[in-house]
Protein backbone atom coordinates (compact mmCIF):
# COMPACT_ATOMS: atom_id res chain seq x y z
CA UNK A 1 0.00 0.00 0.00
CA UNK A 2 1.62 3.20 -0.78
CA UNK A 3 1.28 6.54 1.01
CA UNK A 4 -1.33 7.91 -1.36
CA UNK A 5 -3.41 5.50 -0.61
CA UNK A 6 -3.20 5.65 3.49
CA UNK A 7 -4.60 9.59 3.30
CA UNK A 8 -6.76 8.87 0.65
CA UNK A 9 -8.39 6.07 3.42
CA UNK A 10 -8.54 8.88 6.17
CA UNK A 11 -12.02 8.61 8.35
CA UNK A 12 -13.43 12.23 8.23
CA UNK A 13 -14.63 11.15 11.63
CA UNK A 14 -11.32 11.24 12.74
CA UNK A 15 -10.33 14.36 12.14
CA UNK A 16 -13.46 15.61 14.07
CA UNK A 17 -12.04 14.11 17.09
CA UNK A 18 -9.16 16.39 16.84
CA UNK A 19 -10.79 19.72 16.84
CA UNK A 20 -10.16 22.11 19.79
CA UNK A 21 -12.67 22.83 22.43
CA UNK A 22 -14.84 25.81 22.60
CA UNK A 23 -13.54 28.75 24.92
CA UNK A 24 -14.68 29.09 28.07
CA UNK A 25 -16.36 33.04 29.00
CA UNK A 26 -13.39 35.08 30.28
CA UNK A 27 -13.78 38.47 32.36
CA UNK A 28 -13.74 42.05 31.44
CA UNK A 29 -13.94 45.49 33.13
CA UNK A 30 -16.44 47.49 32.89
CA UNK A 31 -14.02 50.50 33.53
CA UNK A 32 -16.85 52.80 34.76
CA UNK A 33 -17.77 50.77 37.33
CA UNK A 34 -14.08 49.82 38.73
CA UNK A 35 -13.06 51.66 41.38
CA UNK A 36 -9.66 49.68 41.54
CA UNK A 37 -10.48 47.93 45.03
CA UNK A 38 -8.12 44.82 44.48
CA UNK A 39 -10.78 42.21 45.14
CA UNK A 40 -10.89 41.17 41.71
CA UNK A 41 -7.33 40.95 42.05
CA UNK A 42 -7.23 39.01 45.44
CA UNK A 43 -9.66 36.58 44.72
CA UNK A 44 -8.56 35.49 40.82
CA UNK A 45 -7.37 31.71 41.88
CA UNK A 46 -4.59 31.84 39.04
CA UNK A 47 -3.54 35.59 39.34
CA UNK A 48 -4.88 36.93 35.92
CA UNK A 49 -5.92 40.32 36.97
CA UNK A 50 -3.70 43.49 37.90
CA UNK A 51 -4.40 47.04 38.56
CA UNK A 52 -2.95 49.48 36.17
CA UNK A 53 -3.01 53.17 35.99
CA UNK A 54 -6.00 54.45 34.94
CA UNK A 55 -7.50 58.98 34.67
CA UNK A 56 -10.59 57.61 35.90
CA UNK A 57 -9.36 57.69 39.81
CA UNK A 58 -6.42 57.56 41.93
CA UNK A 59 -6.19 54.28 42.83
CA UNK A 60 -6.49 52.43 39.02
CA UNK A 61 -8.97 49.86 37.69
CA UNK A 62 -8.29 46.47 37.23
CA UNK A 63 -7.17 44.54 34.07
CA UNK A 64 -7.38 41.02 32.93
CA UNK A 65 -4.63 38.97 30.79
CA UNK A 66 -5.18 36.87 28.28
CA UNK A 67 -4.82 33.46 30.95
CA UNK A 68 -8.48 34.05 32.26
CA UNK A 69 -10.41 30.32 32.60
CA UNK A 70 -13.85 31.87 33.20
CA UNK A 71 -14.01 30.73 36.89
CA UNK A 72 -16.52 33.67 37.56
CA UNK A 73 -15.18 34.08 40.56
CA UNK A 74 -14.04 38.08 40.68
CA UNK A 75 -17.48 38.94 38.72
CA UNK A 76 -19.16 37.48 41.69
CA UNK A 77 -17.12 39.19 44.56
CA UNK A 78 -16.74 42.54 42.69
CA UNK A 79 -18.98 45.03 45.01
CA UNK A 80 -19.31 47.28 42.25
CA UNK A 81 -20.16 44.80 39.43
CA UNK A 82 -17.51 46.09 37.61
CA UNK A 83 -16.48 42.82 36.28
CA UNK A 84 -18.58 40.65 33.55
CA UNK A 85 -18.23 37.57 32.40
CA UNK A 86 -18.16 37.49 28.09
CA UNK A 87 -19.11 34.49 26.22
CA UNK A 88 -16.58 33.22 23.85
CA UNK A 89 -19.32 34.62 20.70
CA UNK A 90 -19.58 38.03 22.66
CA UNK A 91 -22.85 37.64 24.64
CA UNK A 92 -22.80 38.14 28.03
CA UNK A 93 -23.53 35.49 30.62
CA UNK A 94 -26.95 35.83 32.53
CA UNK A 95 -27.66 36.82 36.00
CA UNK A 96 -29.16 33.26 37.06
CA UNK A 97 -25.65 31.74 35.73
CA UNK A 98 -23.54 34.21 38.46
CA UNK A 99 -26.74 33.91 41.31
CA UNK A 100 -26.30 29.93 41.00
CA UNK A 101 -22.61 30.07 40.96
CA UNK A 102 -22.40 31.99 44.03
CA UNK A 103 -24.58 29.85 45.62
CA UNK A 104 -22.28 26.85 45.10
CA UNK A 105 -19.04 28.86 45.72
CA UNK A 106 -20.63 29.50 49.45
CA UNK A 107 -21.38 26.36 49.97
CA UNK A 108 -25.63 27.09 49.92
CA UNK A 109 -28.38 25.25 48.74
Amino acid sequence: MSSDEIIMTAEPSHLRSVAAKPKRAAARIITELCTGCGICVKTCPINCITIVESELNFTGIAKVDENCTGCNICAIDCPWTGVEMINPDGSRKDEVEYERQLKKLRGYH
